[in-house]
């Protein structure tokens, strides 16, 4: 029993002595620590600024300097454990978060997916809110754009929330960001029809639509057979205005109509 008691007064002379002679090194590494933390505080402010300016997101402002805040802490986490020889420690943390991101990564590929995607989305702009869009079969207005979707009111006004994954893999059409678009009517007349006639009487007709200027028209003869000929008439409008394209299509077409009818 002596052995045993001698054997416990051993160690624990020997975890004071030991404990005694790393107490500076823990107060150093508390120091370290201390002042990682305080110095992560203040560049988290600094990124959350820059990262406003850039992206004009808050949420996404917000999400990457807590990112940065926890890297730069993790760095002094690290050099506070070398600082007390604890490099074996170190190296258990490092493998352990390696074996959690990995797996977290096979359970969570969609959602790690869509995040990744809203990013690009957000920073690369390849529409904005209020943009007229067509993705995935869906065409109408960008309401919302969020890090994991993104919701999309159809010109019937559903509310078509797509995954950003989907958006970012797949074509897209911004028809916001010309700002112009061309509105193409294809017509079949007799082989025998008086041509300059017809041309005239669309663009006189097309007169009366203000949002197709008169410079901007052209009717081409595209196919003839001898029987019939077809043509193409092409005009442009302002496509940023919403449901501007089909209001004014509709108005070309009346016109047109009323041109051909007219003359036959």
């Amino acid at each position: 029993m002596e052995k045993w008691f001698e054997l416990i007064k051993q160690k624990l002379e020997s975890w004071l002595m030991l404990s005694i002679k790393m107490l500076p090194n823990l107060l150093l590494a508390v120091l370290v620590f201390t002042a990682f933390f305080f110095l992560a505080k203040f560049l988290r402010k600094i990124v959350n600024k820059l990262l406003v300016r850039v992206s004009h997101k808050p949420t996404i402002s917000g999400l990457f300097s807590s990112i940065f805040f926890i890297v730069v802490l993790l760095v002094g986490l690290f050099i506070s454990l070398q600082l007390l020889h604890l490099e074996k420690t170190i190296a258990s943390l490092l493998a352990g978060a390696g074996i959690i991101g990995l797996a977290l990564g096979f359970a969570f590929q969609d959602l790690t997916a869509n995040f990744i995607s809203g990013v690009f989305i957000i920073f690369r702009k390849p529409f904005d809110i209020g943009n007229i869009v067509d993705t995935n079969g869906f065409t109408g207005i960008v309401e919302e754009i969020q890090l994991r979707s993104t919701t999309i009111r159809t010109f019937q006004g559903l509310h078509i929330m797509l995954p950003n994954k989907e958006i970012f893999q797949k074509p897209i059409t911004n028809y916001s960001l010309s700002g112009k678009r061309r509105i193409d009517v294809d017509l079949t007349f007799p082989g025998k029809s008086n041509f300059q006639t017809i041309e005239q009487q669309i663009k006189d007709a097309l007169l009366h639509v203000p949002e197709v200027k008169d410079e901007k028209v052209q009717v081409l003869f595209v196919d003839y057979n001898g029987d019939t000929v077809k043509m193409e008439v092409h005009c442009w409008i302002d496509n940023t205005i919403e449901m501007g394209f089909n209001n004014t299509r509709d108005k070309v077409l009346r016109q047109i109509h009323a041109a051909v009818t007219s003359h036959l």
